[in-house]
């Protein structure tokens, strides 16, 4: 052994002055790699010290160790460490761990920004996909035919449901087809998503009017209209739901006035109970009575109510009252032809059918 590290120091001289000549040339450069020569050296002294080098290999080690300090002109001994040199209290296989994890992270990071855009593209895509949904929805509602808009508003919805239009379109469609209760529900869900979407606000009042909720339709106008203050449509609809939500009330009010028993269920709304009625001047000032009088002379029921017994012995009762007692009205609605002209003129004069309702836009996504 001792000859192999004569050999060993013979060769190693041989080559140590282009070595010095490379340090002259640039001793800046080469100290980083002195450094980690330095490193290795203290990292295969460290081998041998815990055992990790067998101990029939320690020699060879040693020799080994000497070539490589020769050969980059560091010095090295265990008993002396250089402070210039060393890494202390690191290590040459702790700086190694550290950049084994940080290329690691960067591995990962660089593998979920790969993927981000990815996901990002399948997302575009279908949101792409259902804007040509809803166009081809829209085309359909511009062609009436509701249902079929309605399932391609569907699909867009399963593509996207996070895209408001969508269910307010299909409000639109719903509402076409009279299925009002299902424009609310659509509504409401488009809502849900962006709160902020007047429109959204405009078919959920659509929808309440046309199922005579009057009162919800003010409130869902009046938030619509909070949002879009320079919007007519729903400026329009708005006035439109509050005058038939009040004449909606005088209505409910003028019908069941407070203490009115069952026995003036069978009387006209607007009449009084047995016993008579109200002068006919407070008579015709109730707007329903001024509408049913209107549908009396347009449809030729008037013509076929005095041709009514009852309704001739009333007619010859007010022409001889002379100032007296109106005559009892519940009596006349006894009379099952009289009723059933009453009815048919009152049946006439509510409901809304599908569709229908203020500032009806519904059709126009």
């Amino acid at each position: 052994m001792l000859m192999i590290h004569k050999s060993t120091t013979t060769h190693t001289n041989q080559i140590k002055k282009p070595a010095i000549q490379e340090t002259h040339q640039d001793m800046s450069a080469l100290e980083p790699k002195q450094k980690l020569v330095y490193a290795i050296l203290e990292f295969l002294n460290d081998s041998i010290k815990d055992g990790t080098v067998r101990s029939d290999d320690q020699e060879s080690m040693e020799v080994a160790m000497q070539c490589i300090s020769e050969s980059f002109s560091v010095e090295w001994s265990s008993d002396s460490p250089n402070s210039a040199l060393s890494v202390k209290p690191s290590s040459l296989l702790s700086i190694f761990e550290v950049f084994l994890k940080t290329q690691k992270k960067v591995a990962s990071t660089s593998a979920e920004s790969t993927s981000q855009p990815t996901q990002s593209t399948s997302q575009t895509n279908k949101s792409q996909e259902a804007e040509s949904l809803k166009a081809a929805g829209n085309q359909l509602v511009s062609q009436r035919d509701f249902s079929a808009a309605i399932a391609k508003y569907t699909e867009a919805i399963q593509l996207d449901p996070t895209n408001p239009v969508y269910y307010s379109n299909r409000a639109a469609a719903q509402s076409q087809l009279g299925a009002h209760d299902e424009a609310i529900e659509d509504a409401l869900k488009a809502l849900e998503v962006d709160p902020t979407f007047a429109k959204a606000y405009s078919r959920l009042g659509h929808g309440y009017f046309s199922s005579c909720q009057y009162e919800k339709a003010v409130e869902a106008y009046e938030k619509g209209l909070e949002l879009e203050p320079d919007n007519t449509t729903i400026r329009n609809s708005l006035a439109t739901a509050k005058s038939k939500a009040k004449s909606s009330s005088s209505l409910n009010t003028t019908s069941n006035p407070p203490g009115s028993s069952n026995s003036s269920r069978g009387a006209m709304p607007g009449m009084g109970g047995p016993g008579g009625m109200p002068d006919l001047a407070s008579l015709m000032n109730n707007p329903m009575m001024a509408q049913m009088a209107q549908s009396l002379m347009a449809n030729g029921g008037m013509e076929r109510m005095m041709q009514n017994p009852m309704v001739q012995q009333m007619m010859n009762s007010l022409g001889g009252a002379g100032g007296g007692g109106m005559p009892d009205i519940s009596q006349l609605m006894n009379d099952p032809a009289a009723r059933e002209l009453a009815s048919s003129l009152m049946g006439g004069l509510g409901g809304g059918a599908a569709g229908t309702g203020p500032n009806n836009d519904n059709a126009k996504p």
